[in-house]
């Protein structure tokens, strides 16, 4: 997944590392959804990559004409419960909290845009508004 970025085992730099922590924050714990975004004359459509999360663990938002998709926060603290119930023996898969934001072109129609998760890829279909065709207008002249 070329969107998710780690933070390799390696020893800490005092000073150096810091300062890339403190200014991109801590990515050991980011996660940003890889997309792919196809259009046509009718639509645009975004899919996600968001396996492991259920439909309830995402939120889909629209506001000002930008488009987010986040995680909710409550996801943590679910995870750790279902650890805890589980009794896990080891635990490396990581599902934490992302968010992205997608402006969307001004013909987009965000009061119709629809959103279903199939096989761990979240799926956004926003319709286009459709201009008016230009067509010919006859002016009459009287003589």
């Amino acid at each position: 997944m070329r969107y998710v970025i780690t933070r390799t085992a390696a020893p800490r730099l005092t000073g150096f590392d810091t300062f890339f922590s403190d200014f991109f924050g801590d990515t050991a714990t980011k996660k940003i959804p890889p997309v792919d975004i196809y259009e046509d004359a009718a639509q645009y459509i975004i899919e996600a990559e968001v396996a492991g999360y259920s439909e309830k663990d995402i939120n889909v938002t629209m506001k000002d004409g930008i488009l987010t998709i986040s995680s909710e926060e409550s996801w943590k603290e679910r995870r750790a419960r279902e650890k805890e119930e589980k009794n896990m023996i080891i635990s490396e898969i990581k599902l934490p909290e992302f968010s992205r934001s997608f402006k969307l072109p001004e013909d987009a129609d965000t009061e119709r845009v629809e959103a279903e998760s199939r096989n761990g890829v979240l799926i956004i279909t926003i319709p286009r508004i459709k201009k008016a065709e230009p067509g010919k207008i006859e002016i009459k002249i009287n003589r």
